[in-house]
């Protein structure tokens, strides 16, 4: 019997760790906190689903996009999800995949916060 053994396999990004979903770590676990930028919707005769786009960093005033990460999130069976529209900040937690060329994160845990992260609310 040999006692050699398999080499690792190299390690997963961390979850959290900043630029996982730029690096396309599918499956990865990923947390974030994000504004939702965009809510799109689907047509009644399509399949059931929510989702919105999520951006780690809020548009500068007088800009229209951010600098930071974009994750599409969506949520198979929900139609709408109460408290989740455009502008409202959310922790989500979930595993990273991609989808239409996104990063995108299926059915993820999510929190609404009640501000933007520096908020003493949140």
């Amino acid at each position: 019997m040999s006692s050699a053994t398999a080499p690792a396999p190299p390690p997963l990004p961390q979850p959290g760790s900043a630029g996982a979903a730029r690096r396309g770590a599918h499956g990865a676990l990923v947390q974030r906190v994000g504004l939702v930028a965009a809510v799109r919707l689907t047509a009644a005769a399509g399949p059931v689903r929510f989702a919105v786009d999520l951006v780690t960093e809020a548009p500068r005033p007088g800009r229209v996009s951010t600098g930071g990460e974009r994750l599409r999130l969506v949520w198979i069976g929900q139609r709408r999800i109460p408290g989740i529209e455009a502008g409202r900040w959310l922790r989500i937690e979930g595993f990273l995949s991609e989808h239409d060329d996104l990063p995108t994160v299926f059915n993820p845990r999510y929190e609404l916060l009640a501000g933007a992260p520096h908020d003493p609310r949140s």
